[in-house]
């Protein structure tokens, strides 16, 4: 499997572009974006790499070429500074929440893929910190939005004239005080997770096929005895769904838990230290590798993910940018463009 890597450096304005051969990131190509580029977010197609930049409030849908490189990126407006970018399944639309502006954007795509100026912004959504998309095999579409602040998930429907409207069995809470920030979806059994940022906390939803979501569980991501500052980060899943992994920034920490193949139940299973201020981290299609970027000590940690424990072990160190943040991991292999 070809795959390639993709770090955004807001510090310097830079997209670092990596082939990942075995536990080796090979430089390909150093992108000046011309602003503080953050969230990246690839089409479903895999023919784009969207990238929200600031000050100047835009998304750059740059073309991604055989080999991974990007080309020369086309430039759409938003509505205020992006935090965190999706698509819809079908990559027509493109999703921008903006914490410090409290709302979620929406804005089509043309023919090509380009992304263009919003259509709809709905406001008073306070510190929305991510969006997630939520499909089902109808082909309906739910877009959820955490809201730090307002300690919500907010739930949108997205209808025919591709607009969000309130959903209507209402949205999810949790803990006063939690800070939801980033969601992640299992790839079968029907759980969403929600990574809460000031308390550290990982809540375990499911959702039904009438679309009834239920809180199942909640687990702190800390080592036990902690009492150091809780700065939680980023959570992703292993492809085949076994293993669910956070990242903590005070104390540098990526959290392993085991997920149960019968109930989904949350096992802790280690801590386990990495690039100082691990502001976001990716695991490659394989699930052999957990790349994490570190914000403050601008560098690249690439994890080996023991394939049947889920355990991480250091392999390499790659230099980046300052300020490393996002990282995003393309496949290439058997991919028609």
């Amino acid at each position: 499997m070809q795959q390639v890597v993709y770090v955004a450096n807001p510090v310097s304005g830079l997209i670092h572009v990596f082939q990942l051969q075995d536990n080796e990131l090979v430089p390909l190509q150093e992108i000046q974006t011309g602003g503080e580029v953050q969230p990246l977010v690839i089409s479903p197609d895999k023919r784009w790499l969207y990238a929200g930049v600031r000050p100047d409030f835009r998304v750059l849908s740059y073309p991604i070429a055989a080999d991974g490189r990007l080309g020369t990126p086309a430039s759409a407006p938003l509505s205020g500074s992006a935090s965190h970018t999706c698509t819809d399944a079908r990559g027509k639309l493109f999703f921008a929440a903006s914490y410090a502006f409290n709302h979620v954007s929406v804005s089509r795509m043309d023919a090509a893929g380009r992304v263009l100026a919003p259509h709809q912004r709905i406001d008073k959504l306070m510190a929305a910190h991510s969006v997630t998309l939520l499909h089902d095999k109808q082909g309906h579409q739910e877009l959820l939005v955490a809201c730090l602040k307002d300690d919500a998930i907010r739930r949108f429907t997205l209808d025919d004239q591709d607009r969000l409207s309130p959903h209507p069995q209402g949205d999810l809470y949790t803990a006063a005080g939690a800070g939801p920030r980033h969601l992640a979806l299992h790839p079968t059994n029907g759980d969403l997770y929600c990574l809460n940022e000031l308390d550290c906390t990982l809540n375990r939803y499911h959702r039904e096929p009438d679309g009834r979501i239920s809180a199942r569980e909640s687990q702190d991501i800390m080592p036990a005895g902690y009492e150091g500052e809780r700065w939680g980060a980023d959570i992703h899943l292993s492809p085949d769904g076994r293993f669910l992994y956070t990242s903590e920034r005070a104390s540098s920490l990526l959290t392993l838990f085991g997920i149960d193949e019968g109930d989904g139940a949350l096992t802790l299973q280690g801590h386990f230290p990495t690039e100082s201020c691990p502001r976001g981290f990716a695991i490659d299609h394989s699930g052999h590798y957990l790349i994490a970027a570190g914000q403050t000590s601008h560098s690249l940690a690439v994890h080996r993910i023991a394939a049947q424990t889920g355990q991480l072990s250091l392999s390499t160190r790659q230099p980046v940018g300052e300020g490393a943040m996002w990282i995003r991991v393309l496949a290439l292999e058997g991919e028609a463009r």
